[in-house]
């Protein structure tokens, strides 16, 4: 049984490895022209994590200020944000959400099981009590996308 307090502090570590990931990543050039002035975070599906993104948009990405977004559905406003994470809510669709991200330089990350192999880039998994994540850098490398040797040694795993 996991407290609320534990839930609370396991959202809070995921969205600090989330703006780590952001941080030891690298996007194609023509990815990030000069107007644009913000790094997009996406959130398919329901949002786990309530007041842990509190203060998020206060920070920066490459000098890019955080702005945070909200989706049902995968749409054509996904091909502006950097990192998408995809809520458990939305395993069903992962088929689809993968396939609409598939080749763009857009960072996937999830908690779903077996994510990373099913062509996400980071998922989240939990060893020995503690949260760590899988990278597929083959599918980041296929998407344009530089992950970082420093991150790749602290995986777990890496597809």
């Amino acid at each position: 049984m996991v407290r609320a307090a534990d839930e609370d502090l396991e959202q809070k570590v995921k969205v600090a490895f989330l703006l780590n990931f952001a941080k030891f990543t690298a996007w194609p050039e023509v990815f990030w022209p000069a107007d644009r002035s913000d790094f997009i975070l996406a959130i398919i599906g329901d949002d786990p994590f309530g007041l842990a993104l509190k203060g998020v948009d206060q920070k920066q990405i490459y000098g890019k200020s955080i702005r945070l977004q909200y989706a049902g559905t995968p749409s054509a406003d996904l091909e502006n944000c950097q990192l998408v994470f995809v809520s458990k809510s939305e395993k069903d669709n992962l088929r689809g959400i993968l396939s609409f991200t598939e080749g763009k330089p857009i960072v996937t990350v999830s908690d779903i099981e077996g994510f990373a192999a099913a062509g996400g880039i980071f998922e989240f998994k939990r060893k020995d009590d503690h949260l760590s994540f899988i990278i597929n850098n083959s599918k980041a490398r296929q998407s344009g996308i530089h992950i970082n040797s420093s991150l790749l040694k602290l995986a777990i795993e890496v597809l």
